[in-house]
């Protein structure tokens, strides 16, 4: 019998000027193994510059959309910003898409 493939996962980061190489590379790492413990295989990591934003965020809503993406990981809440108000990351995520939201650190 061929064993099914894992679903895919995508992970949003908004990457902050002062973060280090070393550091990200410890995120990644940590999200792939997020993705493994939830049942999922980490696909791409869209990564927000400050000055880029919301292009990587625009990227992940369509890859979500063309690959029918289960679940999307992200660092913690701030990531997708501020999840009350309306218009957020988190809002629009919800809005165009049925993936799950998986926050690594949900206590901030």
């Amino acid at each position: 019998m061929i064993p099914q493939p894992t679903p895919l996962a995508l992970a949003y980061v908004r990457r902050y000027p002062w973060m280090p190489d070393r550091e990200y590379g410890l995120l990644q790492q940590r999200l792939a193994t997020a993705a493994q413990h939830a049942g999922y295989t980490l696909g791409a990591i869209h990564v927000e510059e400050l000055p880029t934003d919301p292009r990587a965020f625009e990227a992940l809503l369509d890859s979500v959309a063309d690959l029918d993406i289960r679940a999307v990981i992200i660092p913690t809440k701030v990531h997708l910003g501020r999840w009350e108000r309306r218009g957020s990351k988190y809002e629009q995520l919800r809005r165009s898409t049925s993936a799950e939201i998986i926050v690594l650190d949900p206590c901030t």
